[in-house]
């Protein structure tokens, strides 16, 4: 993936990567952008340093527990 740099990844490859998941006839907009990293930063999901961001490992955790719990949930039960 693109945006697994152990540093962390700038804020230019994070929106080069937004934009290509964004369909095409959408624009993602500087202000918009900013507004939901900072946001991001103050909810403690991503750690910026100097001026790279990378997933806190918090956000990590909480997210593989969700996948568990995903999976979990989307195992077939069987029948005995």
């Amino acid at each position: 993936d693109d945006l697994k740099d152990r540093s962390g990844s700038s804020m230019i490859a994070i929106k080069k990567h937004m934009q290509a998941e964004l369909p095409k006839d959408k624009k993602w907009l500087n202000a918009t952008f900013l507004s939901a990293l900072k946001a991001g930063v103050a909810a403690g999901d991503f750690v910026q340093t100097k001026n790279s961001y990378k997933l806190s490992p918090e956000f990590k955790k909480k997210r593989i527990a969700d996948e568990k719990k995903a999976a979990k949930k989307a195992a077939p039960k069987k029948d005995a």
